[in-house]
């Protein structure tokens, strides 16, 4: 009897386990969505058999957050199968528009860790565990809505490479096959980026694009179409085609680089549709990337919307906020263009939203940046504010980006502390500002601290800003003089110069009047036929130059490191009476 009784157990024992290691896993995470989407996990069971999981439970590993049930109804998941259990499931559903599929509101919820670092439960009626999944951040699917993906379901649960960030084009694939599981025929075009990002009529679009192929099996007989989306509809037409490149085969894991160009560009919004055909693609939701240009008629190519102030570091009491600058010369519309920073994505605006030429929008943590700044209470016709608890900007420096409505990055800035002016011994409740939107964006030498008494400028030029004036000689210095005193008037003067080659290096150095080197401002940095350096009044060590005449020395070298151009011009530092 005894003997029996440890059979029937041991049996039991190995069914059980038989069960747990088979059938049911954790599949795909929503631990870290973007408001307002809410948390969800998936189960998938990967077994031959129906399961029931009527009264299985689940909990994350912090010991007092309670264990949770799943569902009190019998629900069967079908092999093969999935079964999505989220907070809310109204919520899931306005956020996947047609997911079908079993889908569950879980009972109660402990919310899961953005940061990672987490464990992740699922028990069966009987109390036994059926799979058990501890992750950290660096797994995937921490930032931008999207999800942490399982890639092979009979994989080993607790195996980093085993899990990934998402790549489907909707972030996430709740109640279907995961985005990195291997099909047998996949091909994906990862990426398609135009340059430059902001072109000027009859310049050149270079379009690079990149296909991988992330299925098992060899890929043989596709193209890559691109399409001149005229109407801007975002659906390629056989009238709207550009170009089709034809491929023999690529295969399984590998990757291919095609690069088109458009020359002479007109005026005007440009949409773009890149497209993989490929008869036998099981999955075609990842083959068509669209972007957008503005082409605008004139200027550097290097503006448009810009972010163009930042009060990261505010006073107590005191709101963070950035600013962004319309200087592209035309009217653009902010519906579901976003803001992104390392933690966060902020919806400009969900309707429609004209930001004419010279417009500044500000998007503030919350309404205290009034107690500063009390004129953005009545705003002027080219201001507009947008609130969000969600920022979240850091003190020691981060990227944050803006993006249009189909997810082309229009700037993106990287700032940095070290870009404050080094004269002031406290930045705190002092913005930095961009001295030039027409400017690159993450050039430090185009930022510094705001130099107005409330520290900041929102929605209004910026104290520091400083012209670039056209000319057509060799080398314009504007202002010449200037003062780099931090009182916001001729702090920096920009050097734009003109070569007679239309590539090289280029050194450019100051000396003072003894002949000696005082600054570097270029060091056989590439570059084109012209440009524009900014010159903040400090030496190579930091320290701010006395007042008097300068010489600043332009030379462009080439390949073999002789001089093909050179220009010598005086600069000037001065200060006010």
């Amino acid at each position: 009897m005894t003997k029996l009784k440890f059979t029937l157990t041991l049996l039991f024992f190995v069914v059980s386990i038989s069960e747990i290691r088979s059938q049911t896993v954790i599949n795909e995470l929503m631990y870290a969505p973007v408001s307002p989407n809410k948390e969800w996990f998936e189960l998938y069971n990967s077994g031959t058999d129906p399961v029931n999981i009527q009264n299985w439970k689940w909990r994350d590993a912090a010991a007092t957050n309670p264990i949770r049930t799943i569902t009190t109804s019998s629900v069967i998941i079908p092999p093969n199968s999935f079964a999505l259990i989220c907070e809310d499931t109204a919520n899931v559903r306005a956020a996947f528009p047609g997911i079908t599929g079993i889908l569950l509101q879980s009972v109660g919820w402990n919310a899961l860790n953005n940061s990672g670092n987490e464990n992740l439960v699922v028990y069966n009626s009987t109390g036994a565990t059926v799979d058990s999944l501890t992750y950290t951040n660096s797994w995937g699917g921490s930032s931008g809505g999207y999800s942490l993906e399982r890639r092979i379901p009979t994989g080993p649960t607790n195996d980093q490479a085993n899990w990934g960030t998402s790549i489907d084009p909707n972030l996430a694939t709740p109640d279907r096959q995961n985005s990195l599981t291997p099909k047998p025929f996949d091909l994906i075009l990862k990426s398609f980026t135009i340059s430059p990002l902001f072109p000027v009529a009859g310049q050149t679009l270079n379009m690079n694009f990149v296909i991988k192929n992330i299925g098992i099996n060899t890929a043989n007989n596709f193209s890559l179409n691109l399409y001149n989306d005229i109407n801007l509809d975002s659906t390629a037409q056989n009238s709207e085609l550009i170009t089709s490149k034809p491929y023999a085969s690529l295969v399984s894991n590998d990757s291919l680089i095609y690069e088109y160009s458009i020359s002479g560009i007109d005026t005007g919004v440009k949409q773009y549709i890149a497209k993989v055909i490929y008869t036998d693609d099981n999955d075609t939701l990842n083959n068509k990337i669209i972007r957008r240009v503005n082409v605008s008629s004139s200027g550097s190519g290097t503006g448009g919307i810009v972010i163009n102030e930042i009060m990261y570091d505010p006073l107590t009491n005191q709101s963070e906020w950035i600013e962004i600058y319309n200087s592209s010369g035309q009217s653009v519309n902010l519906k579901n263009w976003k803001y992104k920073e390392t933690s966060t994505t902020v919806t400009l605006s969900s309707t429609d939203l004209m930001m004419n030429p010279g417009d500044y929008f500000i998007l503030a943590h919350d309404t205290s940046i009034y107690n500063n700044f009390g004129y953005l209470r009545t705003l002027q016709s080219n201001q507009h504010i947008k609130f969000t608890s969600s920022m979240s900007l850091t003190n020691t420096g981060e990227t944050i980006t803006i993006t249009d409505s189909l997810n082309n990055t229009i700037d993106a800035v990287s700032y940095d502390p070290d870009w404050n002016n080094p004269n002031l011994s406290d930045t705190k409740g002092i913005s930095l500002e961009r001295i030039n939107p027409g400017l690159a964006s993450n050039d430090r030498s185009n930022w510094s601290s705001c130099a107005k008494p409330e520290g900041g400028t929102p929605g209004f030029v910026n104290s520091i800003y400083t012209q670039n004036i056209t000319s057509t000689s060799a080398v314009t210095i504007s202002p010449n003089p200037f003062s780099p005193d931090g009182d916001g008037y001729e702090d920096f003067a920009l050097i734009k110069y003109k070569l007679n080659v239309p590539f090289a290096q280029m050194r450019v150095k100051v000396y003072d009047i003894k002949g000696r080197l005082v600054k570097t401002l270029a060091n056989n940095a590439v570059t084109g036929s012209e440009g524009t350096i900014i010159f903040n009044g400090f030496d190579d060590a930091n320290q701010k130059l006395r007042v008097g005449i300068y010489i600043l020395i332009i030379e462009a070298v080439d390949d073999t490191g002789g001089t093909i151009d050179k220009i010598k011009s005086p600069i000037v530092i001065a200060t006010k009476l």
